[in-house]
């Protein structure tokens, strides 16, 4: 089982303002840190159009990533694919894989907040057509010679892009981010790589997506890619210090960003403004997420790899808001969690 550090999304919140030149700096400290520490990869988010600085555009930050270290997979977790060219995120991508000599993975999403799609002139009904014509391109502009294409959305004839990517055929593409079953069947038809976002979901449902995945990929004859899952991490050798981070650091990002966002409702439909420590979503969330001592953490991720799951990506922070604590848990995480998957018992 592989490991993956993130999500960062180079934020600086309400609960947590901070200098964005910072933010980006530290960025790149903790990458430095998660390859010498073991992690596999380190992943990044995005939007866009938010307030606290959410970082817009990942392949800068990895490509700075890419040339301050050595080994470790860089992850755009993910990619919004419908809010961009395609031949030119094409030509970024080949140039970020260049600079890292082939340890970028894209994980590509849809995007879900509405002030995104109208922010770029996008019908959010249309967004998921955009999203897999966009991929075909990518595929076929990561492959030898020119491509042709005819979509409803884009159309080119014998255009190349130059450089192609290092990683022969194009870096591994990941469909992100999905929890839907329809998403993972999509998946699973085109072969793609899988990443299932596990917050407030148990893992009866993770079971049930990836079990859609494998059937759709047996069902379009192609070999099933890997599955990730993704899920907020609270890790510590003490309850107390553990309750701690999920009082000053959880509860907080995520009260701000459920209310912010709109995933949450009134009784007469409209977008909550806060979520008071009483609301019901606390307790799907925190149930969903993996909390605990490193054996406790160790149980729980087994139970994902005992399904199936080919990686973790450790989210031990939503918005990276205390950089002393996140390492401290990566570094705890590192010394106790990954090695049980390394050393025999783990696999």
């Amino acid at each position: 089982m592989r490991f993956w550090l993130g999500l960062y999304g180079m934020q600086s919140p309400r609960t947590h303002p901070r200098s964005l030149p910072w933010l980006y700096e530290e960025t790149i400290r903790h990458a430095v840190e998660a390859e010498r520490l073991g992690f596999d990869g380190f992943a990044l988010t995005e939007h866009h159009f938010w307030y606290d600085g959410y970082c817009p555009a990942l392949l800068p930050v990895l490509a700075a990533i890419a040339r301050r270290t050595e080994m470790i997979r860089l992850l755009p977790f993910a990619l919004l694919l419908p809010l961009r060219d395609p031949l030119r995120v094409a030509e970024e991508i080949a140039v970020v894989d260049h600079l890292s000599r082939g340890r970028l993975t894209l994980g590509l999403g849809y995007g879900y907040r509405a002030e995104e799609f109208q922010g770029f002139g996008l019908e959010k009904s249309r967004v998921p057509a955009r999203y897999f014509e966009i991929v075909e391109i990518l595929r076929r502009a990561f492959g030898d010679g020119p491509l042709s294409f005819a979509g409803e959305y884009y159309s080119y004839e014998d255009v190349e892009i130059h450089p192609k990517p290092f990683q022969p055929g194009g870096p591994p593409l990941c469909l992100a981010g999905g929890s839907r079953e329809a998403t993972a069947r999509r998946a699973g038809r085109l072969g793609m790589d899988y990443c299932i976002a596990g917050t407030m979901l148990p893992v009866s449902s993770v079971q049930a997506l990836i079990d859609t995945y494998r059937t759709a990929a047996d069902q379009a004859n192609v070999p099933p890619g890997q599955i990730v899952v993704a899920i907020d991490v609270a890790i510590a050798d003490t309850q107390d210090e553990v309750e701690r981070i999920v009082a000053e650091d959880l509860r907080p990002v995520f009260a701000e960003q459920l209310a912010a966002f709109g995933f949450l409702r009134d009784a007469e439909g409209r977008s909550l403004t806060e979520v008071g420590p009483d609301h019901p979503v606390w307790t799907p969330l925190l149930n969903s997420f993996v909390l605990g001592s490193p054996d406790e953490v160790i149980a729980r991720i087994e139970s994902f790899r005992d399904l199936g799951c080919d990686v973790f990506l450790a989210r031990i922070m939503e918005a990276n808001l205390r950089s002393d604590r996140i390492l401290r848990e990566a570094r705890l995480f590192a010394e106790r969690v990954i090695p049980h998957f390394r050393e025999g018992a783990g696999r």
